[in-house]
């Protein structure tokens, strides 16, 4: 389970399943609250959320990670691309 390297917010953790699939995407979750799957490349102004488990995050918490995913789109892949295994 590879962590995210290109960027941090207090509190959630992220990474990819070094195993996973297409599209590209990521794992974020506040322990014991919640998880999301992030797919960032769907369109380059659109970030989707997918629900794992819990409870959604409050709008602030998904406009951070949206903010933080447009601002590294190209280091993500560049993290996607050497860290999972496709």
């Amino acid at each position: 389970m590879p962590k995210i390297d290109c960027f941090e917010i207090a509190g959630l953790e992220s990474w990819f399943w070094s195993n996973d699939h297409t599209p590209p995407h990521f794992h974020i979750k506040r322990a014991g609250k919640w998880e999301l799957k992030v797919n960032f490349l769907e369109n380059e102004d659109e970030v989707l959320f997918e629900r794992e488990w819990g409870e959604l995050p409050s709008s602030k918490v998904r406009k951070e990670i949206k903010r933080l995913v447009i601002a590294n789109r190209a280091a993500l892949l560049a993290e996607w691309e050497a860290k999972v295994n496709l």
